[in-house]
């Protein structure tokens, strides 16, 4: 472990008050996604066009996934490239306007009330410039410039080109004209969303990650390579097609711009959810300390996931049942991303709080250590919640029926109760509460 620590800058960390703002948010955003789901039942499931479902996804992608990875990029671009993230009080008013613009858009677009999505439209520009601008200065101006930190950049630039693609089409909700031919916009966003951004930054940040916590094998130097040059073709081809669809209607006239779009995502898809999570899995599986662990089971299920968010995203893209395009979401967001962002959070904020709090006091007074600050049992029991919910997911997407639906926003619900619990749990030990191992 010392060999992959003694790189990095825990002294450039932000307050922890920050992180934790985006953290203890997440579960909010999958509780309201797992209340419309008990409410709605089936008429959430039938087609991934349906105003209440595509705003259900941005709940999931925005308001859970976006929150928790908003959070994490101010304190690993601190600690990873060794540059302080400037004016980074910022990001309290950062995570106000993020959260206000989330829950209107979300609420605007399933509702149908474009005043609403308009208003969304201004707090969610607002929130990404005041973040992603001094993030960006401080991944480029680091003093350490490593795999990660490239691959941080790289999964910003998804992150603010996904953005703008995203408030461009919203106006489309908002009592304005859509910029262009739907279902290539919506590929385009998708494909920068997930596999640019989340996909990016899990990847970038699993280089560090995993063998600092989890004592695994050093991941091959060529697969970062190959990362970075597909996800600089997927940001910068496929927005070109947009960008010609938007200025002279191409996509209009042809079929080409989509199959050029579709084809710049491939090499991207093929590293983000085939060869990186089968490379981890095989270094996870070589790794040094095999002790039980619950955070460990997160990422390895959600590794095992992305070759069939893979396999479903291709099946969906060839033949047009609206299914595959759910189950593929669901794969994807829940599944994927989901287990390994929660796990990450079951192993992240016990060690932040350890170190903002407990750190400065070792040696003075007795302190436990960081792991006995979240039991691994509380972690197993929330690993078991999202593994079931995921099955349900699955079940309930196929079969299209009403009362699988509305078990799954109960699981749902559960898995951010439980979340929650275990967040707060940890968020307020303090010292002089601490018992000593």
């Amino acid at each position: 472990m010392t060999r992959f620590t003694r790189t990095l800058h825990f002294e450039q960390a932000p307050p922890l008050a920050i992180p934790l703002a985006f953290f203890l948010t997440a579960p909010v955003a999958l509780g309201c996604a797992g209340v419309v789901l008990a409410a709605s039942g089936a008429a959430v499931l039938g087609t991934h066009w349906l105003p209440l479902t595509i705003g259900l996804a941005h709940l999931l992608t925005l308001g859970f996934l976006g929150m928790v990875m908003l959070g994490a990029l101010y304190q690993l671009t601190a600690v990873l490239s060794g540059n302080p993230v400037p004016a980074v009080r910022l990001a309290h008013g950062v995570h106000v306007l993020f959260t206000l613009g989330v829950a209107t858009l979300c609420w605007g677009i399933a509702r149908s009330e474009p005043g609403l999505v308009f208003a969304s439209i201004s707090a969610l520009f607002l929130s990404v410039v005041g973040f992603s601008v001094p993030v960006a200065v401080a991944l480029l101006r680091a003093p350490t410039q490593s795999q990660t930190t490239r691959g941080m950049r790289l999964a910003l630039a998804s992150f603010v080109v996904a953005v703008a693609i995203g408030l461009w089409m919203a106006h489309g909700h908002a009592g304005m004209r859509f910029p262009g031919v739907r279902s290539l916009w919506i590929q385009v966003h998708a494909s920068l969303a997930l596999i640019g951004w989340v996909g990016g930054l899990i990847s970038s940040v699993s280089w560090q990650v995993l063998p600092m916590f989890y004592m695994s094998k050093r991941i091959d130097p060529g697969l970062q390579r190959a990362l970075r040059l597909s996800i600089g073709l997927l940001i910068t081809l496929p927005t070109a097609v947009l960008l010609a669809d938007y200025g002279w209607g191409v996509a209009r006239t042809s079929a080409v711009p989509a199959r050029i779009a579709a084809v710049a995502t491939l090499p991207a898809l093929a590293i983000v959810w085939v060869w990186h999570p089968l490379a981890t899995l095989r270094a996870l599986r070589a790794r040094r300390r095999k002790r039980r662990d619950a955070s460990a089971l997160f990422w390895q299920t959600g590794l095992a996931c992305a070759p069939l968010v893979a396999a479903t995203g291709v099946a969906a893209w060839c033949w047009p049942d609206p299914r595959l395009m759910l189950l593929f979401g669901w794969l994807a967001l829940f599944g994927w991303a989901g287990m390994i962002v929660h796990g990450m959070l079951t192993r992240i904020v016990p060690f932040l709080v350890w170190f903002h709090r407990f750190a400065p006091v070792a040696g003075t007074q007795p302190t436990p250590s960081a792991r006995a600050l979240l039991p691994n049992a509380w972690a197993e029991r929330s690993f078991a919640l999202h593994s079931a919910t995921l099955v349900i997911g699955c079940i309930a997407i196929l079969a299209g029926a009403d009362l699988p639906a509305r078990v799954l926003g109960l699981a749902l619900v559960g898995v951010a109760l439980a979340l929650a619990y275990m967040l707060v749990r940890v968020s307020v030990r303090h010292p002089e509460a601490a018992p000593a191992d």
